[in-house]
């Protein structure tokens, strides 16, 4: 059974703020914890925002019910606009629109992150919004509730409004504070249990005998490193989900150089590219990439020989074009390929890794044995985040 608590009407600007009092009254009676309680108040002031900005208004309907067990809040929100006919090019456009606008720019895809339950109808008629929030209480005892927040709401119309958007937005700047130190707290420890990781690596590669272990554990380092490397620009960095690449990448081949040179050979590493900030998720792949590419280089390029180098290069494919893809190349002046199979086709670990994490950002790989080996993957422009 569903119990009906409260519907806004949002028609004009000054509606925004009634719904985000009521938001944030219900989130507080129904036991939301301060950080759940920020999401939720999120979720429904950017869907309201965008049913007054590209509808010209609706209304939010709130309401409580049992579902498996648990108390559910329901957040409704419909307008009369011209609906959604691509609903992936709408999320886009309404996130950008949103930022330009000042608005929260979260878009439907931030929204849905937000909400434990997300569902969106449109059409010509307009747009409904479906945004479910579990509650902390008995589901036994939503009737109780509701009728407490029934008599808050009555009360909340005598409150002085400026005042009262003054201690939400309080609350809302310690709860998002709050989330900052948690997210710091988070990196910290990756950061820690990752440089034990490598030490234990360390350990284990200094007591092997086997020449082959030895190498085994030099690969696995480097990949560990690639990871904690970007833990480390994430926290340096002002932003928690981008990571400058150049940085990073001349980390990965400084690390990957000490980890594979001896003092009977010396190769040089060059590390060369446009300022490019990526997506955390991204720069972690394309360390690994890079990585296990070099690695390839020292096993299999320089064999014999006492000197040698290896170029890294990103950029964008047409420089002269900010609309044309990306482009890391990674080559060494070493033996070359000559082999009938194609070099980038091997079942071995480290391939198998670059394929996928090559494909899972749309990229496509080239190589090229004839003067040393040189791999080139070749990715899509949006690889690359826009700048503040």
């Amino acid at each position: 059974m569903t119990l009906e608590i409260v519907t806004i009407r949002i028609g004009v600007e000054s509606d925004i703020p009634r719904v985000r009092q009521v938001a944030d009254l219900i989130a507080r009676s129904l036991g939301r914890d301060r950080f759940a309680h920020t999401r939720l108040v999120t979720a429904v002031l950017e869907i309201a925002r965008n049913a007054l900005q590209y509808a010209g208004g609706g209304q939010a309907k709130f309401s409580v019910a049992q579902e498996r067990g648990k108390a559910i809040l329901t957040v409704r929100i419909i307008d009369q606009g011209a609906g959604i006919d691509d609903r992936d090019a709408a999320r886009d456009s309404r996130r950008d629109r949103g930022m330009a606008s000042g608005g929260l720019g979260l878009g439907l895809s931030g929204v849905k992150r937000l909400a434990d339950r997300f569902d969106i109808t449109s059409s010509q008629e307009g747009t409904r919004v479906d945004l479910g929030f579990f509650v902390p209480v008995d589901p036994d005892t939503l009737a109780d509730h509701v009728a407490k927040i029934d008599r808050e709401l009555v009360a909340l119309s005598a409150v002085d409004p400026v005042a009262e958007l003054a201690r939400q937005n309080r609350e809302l700047a310690e709860a998002m504070a709050e989330r900052e130190l948690l997210i710091d707290e988070i990196h910290h420890r990756t950061g820690n249990n990752l440089a034990l990781i490598a030490s234990f690596i360390q350990m284990s590669s200094r007591t092997a005998q086997l020449p082959e272990t030895k190498q085994a554990m030099a690969e696995l380092e480097a990949r560990v490193h690639a990871v904690a490397r970007v833990h480390q620009e994430l926290q340096r960095s002002h932003r928690a989900d981008r990571v400058d690449l150049i940085p990073l990448l001349e980390n990965v081949a400084r690390h990957a150089k000490d980890a594979f040179s001896t003092d009977a050979r010396n190769i040089a590493i060059d590390v060369d590219g446009a300022p490019a900030m990526v997506a955390s998720n991204t720069a972690i792949d394309l360390g690994l990439i890079t990585g296990e590419l070099i690695t390839n280089s020292f096993k299999h390029a320089f064999r014999d020989r006492r000197e040698g180098k290896i170029t890294i290069r990103f950029a964008q494919i047409d420089e002269r074009d900010r609309t044309s893809g990306w482009r890391l190349t990674v080559g060494d002046d070493g033996a070359g390929f000559t082999g009938a199979e194609r070099p980038e086709r091997p079942e071995s670990l480290g391939w198998r890794m670059i394929r996928a994490m090559s494909a899972r950002h749309g990229g496509t790989i080239a190589t090229d044995g004839s003067a040393g080996f040189v791999t080139t993957l070749t990715f899509p422009p949006e690889l690359v985040v826009a700048g503040d």
